[in-house]
């Protein structure tokens, strides 16, 4: 068993290099001490803000109408944080967890070959354990799961393992700007099939909202009333069809082709980070930060424009969808090198997010788990009654919780208690939880 990773073209002793490595936590495939700490701080950190993304909808905060949302006494200072947070939250963390996959599939494909196992079957069986978990989160739990959807892109990645730096880069751009594409061939052809499914949704899922309503009339799907279903049974009886719509969503934005592309960067990344040492090339970082947020930042300035400005109309939905190509990527790649800087510079500063990031997985299914709770008419029922600023508050104090209990889970597990399912699914056998 190999005791670190050391890049073919770097040295066996370079401080910068190992010091990118947790050794207190043993994995399965990945020894102990092959473990790149910067993956796990970068990992909680857009675990916390894909909680803040996530809790607009789990709230109901987003559905809320404009006229009750500008009666709330925090309307300005929820104005204020809405529109920072969709200039530079919106879209950029889970680019980055995306890119976090690939990376994470360029490790494992180096240390299996590595190892002369075979890699293809094992991924396979590793997605197909994410499929299931994310089908429990999608079907039963909430239908905004993105572990489905990365599970599904997840098998056709072993097509692209042999692919050169540069073809992965070329075929990632072309991925980005299939959205566009996609839009502009269903708006050409005035072929917008992803409203069947929203429709069909509607139509099966309304008699559940109207039995709880008691609305007989024109029954229509409600947000607002399928978050006040208190009836636990009715609840995952609609659960059931709720993954309709987000069918719909994925299709009309065409997110599996961002989704692919941003996991191709990942491997590109995941292979400069393994073979080029890149994490301690501090003037490399910096230039991807300057280009990054050079083009991040106007071109998300100019989507807030469009979101923000009432703009109606063929071209201004064309426009959203190019800027959403242009302006989404650019920052998470931004932020990847910044924390990559801060790691390499100052490992220990941004430390208390590796717990975190260690039980990603678990971490991402309770939030959407104590969200319902709160908010939800199973549980406290507090949906649509906070401002965006309120429920900003309630995912810190959340994600604190969080940092607390996944530094101690990790005092006394080897792995996050979703982590560790997915390790029996993939490998089929059992694993020990404890040391």
């Amino acid at each position: 068993m190999q005791k670190s990773v050391t890049p073919a073209n770097s040295s066996a002793g370079s401080k910068d290099n190992i010091r990118l490595f947790t050794t207190d936590h043993p994995d399965i495939p990945v020894p102990n001490k092959e473990r790149i700490q910067y993956l796990d701080i970068l990992r909680g950190i857009a675990i916390l803000f894909i909680l803040t993304a996530n809790i607009r909808y789990l709230s109901g905060e987003y559905f809320i109408p404009e006229v009750q949302k500008a009666a709330m006494k925090t309307a300005s200072l929820d104005y204020i944080m809405e529109i920072l947070a969709f200039i530079f939250v919106d879209g950029k963390f889970y680019s980055v967890f995306s890119i976090l996959f690939g990376i994470g599939f360029a490790v494992q494909y180096q240390r299996m070959i590595k190892d002369d196992r075979v890699f293809v079957p094992f991924f396979r069986k590793r997605m197909l354990g994410l499929l299931i978990i994310g089908s429990v989160h999608l079907f039963l739990i909430w239908l905004g799961d993105i572990l489905t959807l990365y599970a599904l892109v997840g098998f056709t990645l072993v097509w692209f393992r042999h692919f050169s730096d540069k073809r992965l880069l070329i075929w990632a751009g072309i991925l980005l700007l299939m959205p566009v594409v996609h839009w502009l061939a269903m708006y050409l052809t005035d072929t917008f099939y992803p409203r069947y499914f929203f429709r069909l949704h509607n139509q099966l899922v309304a008699p559940y909202i109207m039995d709880m309503t008691g609305e007989n009339n024109n029954p229509e799907f409600s947000i607002a009333g399928y978050l006040a279903i208190s009836d636990v049974k009715q609840l995952l009886e609609a659960n059931l069809l709720m993954p309709l719509r987000r069918l719909g969503g994925i299709l009309m934005e065409g997110r599996m082709f961002k989704v692919l592309a941003l996991f191709l960067l990942g491997i590109y990344a995941g292979r400069k980070i393994l073979e080029n040492n890149i994490l301690s090339n501090t003037s490399r970082l910096k230039k991807i930060i300057l280009w990054g947020l050079g083009i991040g930042i106007p071109m998300n300035l100019l989507r807030t424009w469009v979101e923000y400005g009432s703009l109606e109309g063929a071209f201004w939905q064309f426009a959203e969808y190019m800027l959403n190509a242009l302006a989404l990527t650019p920052l998470a790649v931004a932020y990847c090198a910044m924390i990559a800087l801060i790691v390499t510079r100052r490992p220990t500063w941004l430390a208390w997010f590796g717990p975190v990031g260690r039980t990603a997985l678990s971490n991402y299914l309770f939030q959407s788990l104590i969200c319902i709770f709160i908010f939800y008419g199973v549980g406290l029922g507090y949906a649509g009654t906070l401002g965006y600023s309120g429920i900003l508050l309630v995912a810190w104090v959340l994600f604190g919780w969080q940092i607390v209990f996944s530094t101690f889970w990790l005092r006394h597990f080897r792995f996050g208690p979703v982590e560790w399912i997915w390790r029996q699914l993939t490998y089929g056998k059992l694993i020990k939880l404890r040391e």
